[in-house]
């Protein structure tokens, strides 16, 4: 780990990745106050998680293609000062609210908010790769990210009593304004040597995943994974307060141990971080799939809160592994765009899952939805053990030294050396 810290713009854009994750969770936890405060209605609320999350999904991935051959170190503040510019406006428009420039605003900056994410990905990568140290980078940005997922709802909850939905929305455009100066003055890389037309772009991005077969398994596993993962997502409040009979404080104490296992997971994947991809992803799986089985059948909060702590243990170290075999399965040239497909994925495959949970819960009770998410969590951990071995997955094939972009080494300056190839299993 402490050869990743050792990279200056590494550790500006991990700053940048923090402050982006505490900006997700105090934004979107402004934006949904103010949109049922001011409406009072459940489908203005859907509206907004509409706009600001499901549409980007969809819109992001042809931005990217715009972008992603343009130098990082100019497209990636630009896109950090125009969420600052987005916030600012969504802040002066709780004075003069109105439903439909909210909703425009939000999936404005939805559609800059996934492809930042994405081309900061494919930035990381672009520094990490070449000097294989993507393993150690992805075990600390995941580690972070776990505690940015237990602190950042509590900042944004605080920031909104505190000071109102106005206060948090200009914190968040001093977060990106931070975002923007850090990168800005960060040394990122320039543009790479295989800079060529923007049309065909994308289609050429999925033509590639399609004729690489284990690439493409790992995107499709990561997408019907996370329809299972999510499944009981928006029925845990009712199972805390009417299955259980813990109440509201149950139901914080169950996201608690979520978030604390996810911190140890974080742990777990540093330490094995460069085991075999099917076992840190088949073990994962069913360490969810055993968390989900135990609040199936937990007669109290206690043995939830177990369940709840060993699934997020599996939660953390899925994900992360899922997401670094991707990357390292990718050649430079189409990073930013994987990264953005991969974005995408994360972003509608739980609305799958939400549907699923929620009709489940409607019809045979919250148990039952646990149980569902319990099965499919370990049907999919035993097809990743068989699907993912070595056999099954041919090498990456080599990348030609042209066909890169323009890496950074470890001083952050830009020498386009070739990326190194590993086998994932």
């Amino acid at each position: 780990m402490k050869q990743v810290l050792r990279l200056p713009v590494y550790r500006r854009l991990l700053a940048a990745f923090v402050f982006n994750e505490l900006a997700w969770s105090v934004g979107t936890i402004a934006l949904s106050v103010l949109v049922y405060r001011r409406t009072g209605s459940a489908i203005g609320s859907t509206g907004f998680f509409l706009c600001a999350q499901v549409f980007p999904a969809f819109l992001s991935p042809s931005i990217v293609a715009r972008l992603d051959q343009r130098a990082p170190k100019r497209v990636l503040p630009a896109l950090y000062a125009l969420e600052a510019l987005l916030f600012g406006a969504l802040a002066w428009m709780t004075s003069e609210f109105s439903l439909a420039p909210v909703l425009l605003l939000a999936l404005a900056d939805g559609i800059v908010a996934i492809t930042a994410r994405a081309l900061a990905s494919a930035a990381r990568v672009e520094i990490l790769k070449p000097v294989d140290l993507l393993h150690e980078g992805n075990a600390l940005s995941n580690g972070l990210f776990s505690i940015c997922f237990m602190a950042g709802p509590l900042l944004g909850g605080a920031v909104v009593v505190a000071g109102g939905t106005v206060a948090a929305l200009l914190v968040n455009c001093g977060f990106f304004a931070v975002m923007a100066f850090l990168l800005a003055t960060g040394g990122l890389p320039g543009v790479g040597p295989n800079v060529g037309p923007v049309a065909g772009r994308l289609r050429g991005a999925l033509a590639h995943a399609k004729a690489d077969r284990p690439l493409l398994v790992l995107l499709m596993f990561q997408l019907i994974g996370l329809v299972f993962f999510t499944i009981t997502i928006p029925v845990e409040v009712v199972f805390a307060q009417h299955t259980i009979h813990a109440g509201p404080g149950g139901y914080g104490v169950l996201l608690s141990a979520w978030g604390a296992g996810a911190v140890a997971g974080s742990a777990v994947y540093a330490r094995w971080r460069r085991g075999p991809t099917r076992v840190l992803i088949g073990g994962s799986s069913a360490a969810l799939g055993l968390g989900f089985a135990l609040m199936a059948i937990a007669p109290s909060l206690l043995l939830a809160a177990i369940g709840a702590a060993i699934g997020g243990v599996g939660n953390a170290i899925v994900s992360t592994g899922t997401r670094t075999a991707v990357q390292a399965r990718t050649p430079m040239r189409w990073i930013a765009l994987m990264m953005s497909l991969n974005e995408s994925i994360t972003q509608l495959a739980p609305g799958v899952g939400f549907v699923l949970g929620g009709v489940i819960t409607a019809l045979a009770g919250t148990r039952a939805a646990f149980g569902v998410a319990a099965i499919g969590s370990l049907l999919f951990a035993a097809a990743a053990l068989t699907v993912l071995r070595p056999s099954r997955m041919t090498p990456a094939p080599e990348e030609p030294e042209a066909a890169t972009t323009g890496a950074a080494s470890t001083n952050g300056t830009s020498d386009a050396p070739s990326a190194h190839r590993k086998s994932l299993v």
